[in-house]
């Protein structure tokens, strides 16, 4: 199956901290204080992150992107793409990925859920601990799942699938329909992501629109 990933740096920054804080510290800090079926989906889990993090284009594994001050290494470039007119536009990225690791994220999610509202026993209590340090990270989970799961409209799809580096062409330039549909594709990325924070999701809003 192919996901449309945004190259956005929100996004990255919830998929980057799906594995640390939360993913990292329940494999090395707390897997053995679990019972055996909670510590197999989470190592499930971690295994289903790893191979989606691993399909990620090399622009994409650049993790100071959301910092970023200086161009892309030529090695890590992608492609242009381009709206109406020529106006840039945020790119989205069409990789392949195996739906079983996502669906083992989307189980384990349901599990961090289930331990948070018991409240009660080691996994609730490690959660506790990680959510400590800021974040909510459970409810970041969930939304970093919820836009791997976004069905991409298939006309877009075709066209972006065509690009670098997974294909040969370096500029993609969208037609009225496919903005449209790349626009209405965005919208859903950006309420999934920030909805409920009125300033995250302006500012959030302003990288697509």
């Amino acid at each position: 199956m192919h996901v449309l990933v945004p190259e956005d740096p929100v996004f990255m920054t919830r998929f980057l901290a799906m594995e640390d804080p939360l993913l990292h510290s329940l494999y090395y800090f707390y897997l053995r204080d679990l019972p055996p079926g909670h510590a197999e989906t989470i190592r499930t889990a971690y295994e289903g992150w790893a191979d989606i993090q691993y399909r990620m284009p090399p622009c994409l594994h650049w993790q100071e992107m959301a910092v970023r001050r200086a161009p892309r290494p030529r090695d890590r470039e992608g492609y242009t793409l381009l709206g109406r007119g020529g106006a840039p536009l945020t790119c989205l990225h069409a990789v392949e990925m195996n739906a079983e690791s996502i669906a083992v994220l989307k189980a384990c999610h349901a599990l961090l859920v289930e331990a948070e509202s018991d409240g009660v026993g080691p996994l609730a209590r490690a959660l506790g601990e990680i959510a400590e340090h800021g974040r909510n990270t459970v409810d970041d989970f969930r939304r970093v799942v919820d836009v791997l799961q976004l069905q991409a409209p298939p006309r877009l799809l075709g066209s972006l699938r065509r690009a670098a580096p997974a294909g040969r062409a370096t500029a993609i330039s969208l037609d009225g329909t496919q903005q449209a549909e790349y626009e209405a594709f965005c919208d859903r990325i950006v309420r999934t992501l920030s909805a409920g924070d009125r300033f995250t999701y302006a500012m959030h809003r302003a990288l697509y629109f």
